[in-house]
């Protein structure tokens, strides 16, 4: 049973909270793991038996933790959330860490800037060190630890690094499964060719159909049943205007424009699709305003599996060609 903290205790911690976000870093916490048999060193865990339960604590090897929680739990009364979610920081090699920033999403790792880390960790700028957060070990520790003299937080992440690690989070436990024959023989390829357009619309390549339906699109949907697979570009009329599909005398959408856009491209993905796959590509083009919550709630968000670099300042090209593939 968790102790209530006193009252002068829990004043200062509540003064404390807001200072805290989601993606700061924590010098205080373990991992505790519960297993069977010999998927570690018995003898280190002080068991015989191959069959037996066991636990153990994973502890960062640097010292420092990842906040996971969101910033509402966070400021939140001890009384009613009265943990953190955490994960450690961990080191990985370079060129695991560049795989990272350069576009290999994993929901496991999630690299982190190194200099402030750096610093407070003693490492010489020498030194190799590439720091990820590892959502592969996850534990609660009491926000009254905070209080402890020598617990100490830190932010490396800027408010742009810091949203992306809220979505890589987030993402974890809210990922859409998707048949993996439709990942494989369908939506990588997908995104392939929605990306190529993207860089054209955001370098100022040829406008073509393809690419005013892509410029246009505020956030992409995906649908799978069977061997059908629907991709449904959301089309905002602040994008569609600066792409160039609205109707001049009108201010309307152009609607002959986007259904010629949307075959094209839909007989580009096509065309790549495995051979003999049996799938069949839908681009159903549709408005904020023309869609229904009950049709919003039958798509689900097309997420790729690569992104920009997430420690990026600068807005990257498929950003400004309206892809918030989130």
């Amino acid at each position: 049973m968790i102790t209530p903290l006193d009252r002068r205790d829990g004043d200062r911690l509540m003064q404390l909270l807001p200072s805290v976000a989601q993606g700061d870093l924590i010098s205080v916490g373990v991992v505790n793991i519960v297993g069977r048999g010999p998927s570690v060193d018995l003898a280190a865990v002080g068991i015989e038996a191959p069959d037996d339960v066991w636990n153990l604590l994973v502890v960062s090897e640097i010292g420092w933790y990842v906040i996971l929680s969101q910033e509402c739990d966070i400021a939140r009364d001890p009384a009613v959330e009265p943990c953190l979610v955490v994960c450690p920081v961990t080191l990985v090699d370079e060129g695991r860490y560049r795989q990272l920033r350069n576009g290999g999403y994993s929901p496991r790792d999630f690299p982190l800037p190194d200099p402030k880390l750096r610093v407070a960790t003693g490492r010489s700028k020498s030194e190799p060190f590439f720091p990820v957060a590892n959502q592969r070990f996850v534990t609660s520790v009491l926000k009254e630890a905070l209080l402890a003299p020598d617990v100490r937080t830190l932010r490396p992440l800027t408010g742009r690094q810091q949203q992306r690690l809220r979505a890589w989070a987030g993402r974890r436990y809210a990922r859409t499964p998707h048949p993996d024959a439709a990942e494989e023989h369908v939506l990588g390829k997908a995104a392939n060719i929605v990306a190529r357009y993207a860089r054209s619309a955001a370098k100022g390549g040829e406008r073509t159909l393809q690419v005013k339906l892509v410029h246009a699109t505020d956030m992409w949907l995906v649908r799978c049943s069977e061997l059908s697979v629907t991709l449904c570009p959301m089309l905002s009329l602040d994008r569609a205007k600066s792409a160039g599909l609205l109707v001049k005398a009108t201010g309307d959408l152009d609607g002959h424009a986007v259904a010629a856009g949307s075959m094209k491209l839909g007989n580009e993905i096509s065309a790549t699709v495995t051979r003999d796959s049996g799938f069949r590509i839908t681009i159903e083009p549709r408005t904020w305003e023309s869609m229904s919550a009950g049709e919003f709630a039958t798509f689900a968000p097309w997420v790729w599996e690569s992104d920009p670099d997430p420690l990026q300042e600068a807005v990257g090209p498929d950003s400004e060609a309206g892809l918030h593939l989130r």
